[in-house]
């Protein structure tokens, strides 16, 4: 009784979790089409691990809104598209998207933490798409 009690509680609390950061995922995700930093700052945990092409540095919640800020102005998004989400064994949920602009495409990571009640991002990464 006690492993069906267990499966029942797995299978809610799993159902009732899992959508929420897919719902949080996909926000982000279309804020960052949008380069709406102002939203996307909604997210961002106190300290984030910015990772923009070559340069690489953790920094304060508002310096990581103006470097965003500044990317986008630099490199303006035409086109995001989510690829692919999953988590860690760590319990970091991380999402890996497509972003293109109108010269080039880019590879866009970021990884969460669970903060409280909500998800919040721990890192940020853009590469070069190779």
């Amino acid at each position: 009784m006690s492993k069906i009690l267990f499966i029942v509680s797995f299978i809610f609390i799993a159902h009732t979790k899992w959508p929420h950061q897919n719902d949080t995922i996909e926000m982000i995700t279309k804020s960052i089409e949008a380069a709406n930093t102002k939203e996307i700052a909604k997210y961002l945990n106190s300290s984030v691990i910015l990772s923009i092409l070559e340069d690489e540095n953790v920094y304060s919640k508002t310096q990581s809104e103006m470097i965003l800020k500044n990317f986008f102005i630099k490199y303006p998004p035409v086109q995001v598209k989510l690829k692919h989400t999953g988590s860690s064994p760590e319990g970091m949920q991380y999402a890996i998207c497509v972003y293109k602009t109108s010269n080039a495409t880019y590879r866009l990571f970021f990884y969460m933490k669970q903060s409280g009640n909500s998800s919040l991002i721990n890192e940020l990464r853009v590469e070069q798409e190779k």
